[in-house]
């Protein structure tokens, strides 16, 4: 059986060479002048995290504005479509609707949706002629 012989490494623990290597050393960088860079190197990252988070945080405020919006809007319009449903016959028919014209009407009013259109060319079909608009 050989035996391989000992190595030995020289220079290669962080006693005998500082953070960073030698480098810096010979560029004439003082360890004030590392310990600077580094201070101003996290000062920067930190800004550069609390932009981060700021922006997440706006953007999740954002969001949640748009859905407590959205939750207000939908209750809105349920509540105008109950209360359109809980009359009776005659009562829509003195404003131009039917039962199955709530729906569409309510939203339409709230929304400003309207139904689709066919384009042909330059003339456009409605897809129903005879819609009726709540007064």
């Amino acid at each position: 059986m050989m035996t391989q012989p000992i190595q030995v490494f020289e220079n290669l623990t962080s006693e005998t060479s500082p953070a960073g290597g030698n480098a810096l050393t010979k560029m004439g960088f003082s360890f004030e002048d590392r310990r600077l860079i580094e201070r101003e190197a996290r000062f920067a990252r930190a800004a550069a995290v609390a932009e981060i988070v700021t922006d997440a945080l706006m953007w999740v405020r954002r969001q949640t504005k748009r859905l407590v919006a959205a939750v207000k809007a939908d209750f809105k319009l349920r509540s105008a479509e109950a209360q359109l449903l809980r009359m009776s016959d005659r009562e829509l028919s003195d404003l131009g609707l039917c039962r199955a014209e709530i729906h569409f009407a309510v939203r339409e009013t709230t929304e400003g949706v309207m139904p689709q259109f066919d384009a042909v060319g330059d003339h456009v079909t409605p897809a129903n002629q005879n819609v009726r608009r709540a007064a």
